[in-house]
């Protein structure tokens, strides 16, 4: 099988759905993860919202109706988060280092970040630390990943041209299929959408006898970064980061 999966950050199925794909790829199965905005502005504001109790219960009734679609042994760990975040700058890290070997990792970290951890993974500064590792040795050679592990840029948005590229190409390749509700699988010529989509996933798993808990690197396993960019980057290209992360000396 040889399949795409179109998803977001912020949402309960697709967070499933990353976790299925992680099974499947350790079981050698080809699946091509690809991130999209649910909610682009002007739907959600930048800084994204603090979640309502009525959100929150409807969380809680979205993960009960999830978890009578695990598998045995699958697991789908979670802690209700009080923010809804715009995902662009978790969208712009994911990639800047898509088709590395960092990917996988990053893409795990920021499901993490967020579902496990409530963190505005919306927030380029709340991003800058725990994606700087993967980030610096993803391969990118981009002076900003290379030599620090900048991986989205203070405006939220990508570091680099290919990740800008990437974003775009995938935005518009999910709004030519209509913009379906997310996750989106294309495989074997159909599109599924929603929990059709996590039930193929389910399907694939079984037919690949794979593992639906695999045991995998964790992705906080990288040294701290301690790299800032050169001067030059940082007054050229970097702007604000210069002031907000007290990247060159004061006197």
């Amino acid at each position: 099988m040889s399949a795409i999966v179109y998803a977001d950050f912020s949402r309960p199925d697709c967070y499933l759905s990353s976790r299925r794909v992680d099974a499947l790829r350790a079981a050698g199965v080809d699946v091509d993860w690809r991130a999209v905005e649910h909610q682009p502005q002007p739907q959600l504001p930048v800084t994204g919202r603090r979640l309502t109790p009525a959100d929150q219960d409807a969380l809680v009734e979205r993960f009960a109706t999830l978890d009578r679609l695990l598998l045995p042994g699958e697991q789908l760990p979670w802690t209700a988060p009080g923010h809804a975040p715009k995902t662009e700058a978790a969208i712009s890290a994911y990639a800047a280092v898509y088709g590395t070997a960092a990917g996988d990792d990053v893409r795990r970290l920021l499901f993490e970040l967020y579902w496990q951890r409530g963190a505005d993974i919306g927030s380029p500064t709340v991003l800058r630390t725990p994606l700087a590792g993967p980030a610096m040795r993803s391969g990118v050679d981009a002076e900003p990943l290379r030599q620090c592990g900048f991986a989205v840029s203070v405006d939220r948005g990508p570091i680099t041209t290919d990740a800008h590229r990437r974003i775009r190409t995938w935005r518009d390749e999910w709004r030519e299929m209509g913009s379906p509700m997310l996750p989106v699988l294309l495989v074997d010529g159909a599109t599924l959408s929603g929990v059709d989509a996590l039930r193929r996933l389910d399907k694939e798993i079984t037919y690949a006898d794979a593992d639906a808990n695999p045991k995998l690197a964790d992705p906080r396993r990288y040294p701290p970064v301690q790299g800032r960019p050169s001067p030059a980057w940082v007054s050229q290209v970097g702007g604000r980061w210069r002031n907000i992360y007290r990247l060159t000396p004061t006197h």
